[in-house]
């Protein structure tokens, strides 16, 4: 063997050497646990001013035992963590002190971490980056991890969908929509609906949690029936919660014209009268916008004015909107100085809540028979206008034959006798 292959020899024998030696030493530093970060924030999008958090879920993703054998060498693949901290800006203010000897974290193990963090009111409308730092111990690297946290503005908006801008004394329905335009969902929305001499049945209404993008309705009865202002201001507004912290969105406010005229009204009216008792027929419309439920209408009764049966009371029942039903009623009048008789509707509006209106009846008293007089019967008006019609045919019958005669007679006295 000369000189040139022995050098050739040791070479190849100090590059394997060499080689064997690089993959120990990478075999042993490399074989470390692998953490993993998770995060979120609550709520997703902050409004200026909230207060939050931003909760770290950190997993150990060796798989296996907690000690390895590699090379003779025992190894441990618990992740060692420090410490845990999250630093602000000029936008968010940290409100914790963040974590401290955390400890070890086994293969396939997690680990939550909350931080509390508030939007300053200045704080600009974006995204916004806070640095979290965790500082491990052992074979564990140290982590720095920049956290986006969405800062938005936008807030709910309020639609009136159904209030027309001229109300009677009615009960009427009335639409609310609420839109959320905010990038996050938002929970615990309450509308509340307000108008001077008005009553709003419920008089809030809650609708929950509204999805980012999407809207929901609330739906109101309104009742302007013992409102007698000529106009009056109509107003909602809406309260909710983005994660934990109350807003309100402002009030949506319409003014509105009150007319002194309820929804059902009696038309057709028709009077029948025998001796002190009168009959009234008619119709009962609903041109109003909601259904009246379980109408009823009667006389109602005083000291002179006395229902009396077979329709004391008339039962209609439902009186859906636009539409009308007939009634009768009967009353007994005790006083000839009654000039109107007081008609009661009672009804139930959608909410099932008790309403009453009075209508008057003119009447003409002339004819009335009072408590005091004898049992005869009255002699109605169409009778006396008939008789008196007669008696006028009599006399100008009677006055016509008369005249006639007269004529006849002067007649005969101008001829003379005829004597041959």
């Amino acid at each position: 063997m000369n000189l040139k292959t022995i050098l050739r020899t040791i070479i190849a024998a100090c590059m394997i050497l060499a080689a064997c030696s690089s993959f120990t030493l990478a075999a042993t530093s490399e074989v470390r646990p692998t953490v993993t970060l998770n995060y979120e924030t609550e709520p997703e999008a902050f409004m200026p001013g909230d207060t939050g958090t931003i909760t770290v879920v950190l997993q150990n993703m060796a798989s296996g035992g907690v000690y390895i054998t590699e090379d003779d060498e025992t190894l441990s693949m618990n992740a060692y963590i420090a410490s845990a901290t999250i630093g602000g800006n000029n936008d968010f203010e940290i409100l914790d002190n963040g974590y401290h000897n955390i400890g070890l974290l086994g293969p396939q193990d997690t680990i939550k971490l909350s931080f509390n963090v508030k939007a300053k009111d200045s704080a600009s409308i974006g995204t916004h980056f806070l640095n979290l730092q965790l500082v491990g111990g052992s074979n564990m690297y140290d982590l720095n991890y920049r956290i986006p946290v969405k800062v938005d503005d936008r807030d709910l908006k309020l639609i009136v969908s159904s209030l027309p801008s001229t109300l009677m004394n009615e009960v009427s329905s009335v639409g609310v929509e609420v839109i959320n335009r905010r990038p996050n969902d938002v929970t615990s929305v309450i509308v509340s609906p307000a108008g001077e001499g008005m009553i709003f049945t419920p008089s809030e209404f809650f609708i929950g949690a509204i999805p980012a993008g999407n809207r929901s309705t609330a739906t109101f009865t309104l009742n302007t029936m013992q409102c007698d202002l000529e106009r009056s201001n109509v107003s909602f507004a809406v309260s909710y919660f983005n994660g934990d912290n109350f807003h309100n969105a402002g009030e949506t406010t319409r003014d509105v014209r009150i007319i002194d005229q309820h929804s059902l009204i009696l038309t057709s009216l028709e009077t029948e009268r025998t001796g002190n008792t009168y009959t009234f027929s008619g119709d009962l419309n609903n041109f109003g916008t909601t259904d009246a439920k379980n109408v009823i209408v009667s006389v109602r009764g005083s000291e002179f004015i006395k229902p009396v049966q077979p329709y004391a009371k008339y039962f209609i029942g439902t009186l859906e909107a636009d539409d009308f039903s007939s009634f009768e009623l009967s009353a007994q009048m005790l006083s000839g100085n009654i000039s109107s008789i007081p008609v009661l509707i009672e009804f139930r509006d959608p909410d099932n809540d008790y309403i009453s209106i009075v209508e008057n009846i003119e009447i003409d008293s002339s004819g009335f028979v009072s408590s005091n007089s004898d049992n005869k019967s009255p002699v109605a008006p169409g009778a006396v206008a008939g008789v008196f019609a007669i008696a006028i045919v009599a006399l100008i019958t009677y006055s016509w034959k008369k005249r006639k005669q007269q004529e006849d007679g002067v007649q005969e006295e101008d001829v003379e006798p005829y004597i041959e």
